[in-house]
């Protein structure tokens, strides 16, 4: 099992205001820092037109945190593919993957919120075309260039249609843990049905909510920032439709019962919760943990404490789990 952080949204939000130059600065040190604990990669996401400057433009900044590091991996996670122009996107992540020895990984999703396809210009009802255009894009331009291709996607057929093309998937961190497990076995199934495209079954990696302490009152204080960090989501719109025995987690109908519902995935305590929480994760057929610990209001210096503790006392331990 390998281990990244994330997501880097870049925001400066309500809760946390500060000029929209910093996080784009503190990037650099959090690319830095990662490399140095030995972390594999570090996740960037994106969304256009919300109040908070949320980062519209991934590649650039991958671009930015690749030229600091020499081993990270830089992850769009994900890239909205359908509001992207597909041959600009695939000859610059061709560019980018080639020039950082191929380091790149290039997630795309389909994207979900009117305003922001109504704001690029483009008919939802274009997505799936217009996505299946710029994947077909990627894989025949970026891929020989050393990039690789990750989907994200929160539905047995999503997630089957990537296993199917031979792609990782990352899944998002408010996902329980059941439902995480009938995702990867579906994304696993998609490969085996199609021939095992590749060779190498392709990754299944899930962004996970972890807070390392050992202290009651940061434990109250970390689940208060992953709270505040969900509530955002309301904002977005963001839903998950029911799948088998998980419940439907919708954002837009019933706020305060999806902030519960997501909340309640955190992985939070001293180093052996976390370990055993993480252990169940790879159980459930995860091969790569991403850690969520960039939430709203949570202070730069308490995030690279938990990524620094997580690196030195829970990694360690994981390095031999391989999922089932």
């Amino acid at each position: 099992m390998e281990f990244g952080a994330g997501l880097f949204c870049l925001q400066s939000t309500a809760m946390a205001p500060r000029h929209p130059t910093l996080p784009y600065r503190e990037l650099m040190t959090d690319a830095r820092l990662l490399e140095e604990l030995g972390y594999r990669s570090m996740w960037l996401s994106e969304h256009h037109f919300f109040y908070d400057g949320y980062c519209p433009a991934l590649l650039p900044v991958a671009s930015a945190a690749l030229s600091v590091t020499n081993r990270l991996r830089v992850g769009t996670g994900m890239m909205l593919l359908p509001l992207q122009d597909a041959e600009r996107v695939a000859g610059t992540a061709a560019d980018i993957a080639s020039r950082s020895g191929g380091r790149l990984d290039v997630g795309v999703g389909l994207g979900y919120r009117d305003v922001e396809f109504d704001g690029k210009g483009v008919p939802p009802a274009q997505r799936v075309a217009r996505h299946s255009a710029g994947v077909a894009a990627l894989q025949r331009i970026a891929v020989p260039a050393g990039a690789a291709i990750w989907a994200g996607s929160a539905t047995p057929k999503g997630v089957a249609r990537a296993g199917a093309r031979g792609h990782g998937v990352l899944l998002s961190g408010a996902n329980p843990v059941s439902l995480v497990r009938e995702l990867a076995s579906a994304h696993r199934q998609g490969w085996e049905d199609a021939g095992r495209p590749g060779g190498v079954r392709p990754k299944v990696a899930a962004l996970r909510n972890v807070w390392l302490t050992d202290d009651p009152t940061e434990r109250a204080a970390a689940l208060d920032w992953q709270r505040a960090s969900y509530v955002l989501y309301a904002g977005l719109g963001w839903s998950v439709a029911q799948q088998g025995s998980t419940q439907a987690m919708d954002f837009r109908v019933d706020a305060d019962a999806a902030v519960a519902q997501a909340v309640a995935t955190t992985i939070v305590g001293p180093p052996g919760a976390v370990i055993e929480g993480l252990q169940e994760v790879a159980e459930a057929g995860v091969d790569d943990v991403v850690f969520r610990v960039i939430i709203e209001g949570a202070p730069s210096a308490a995030i690279r404490r938990v990524l620094t503790r997580l690196a030195d006392e829970v990694i360690p331990a994981l390095d031999t789990v391989v999922a089932a």
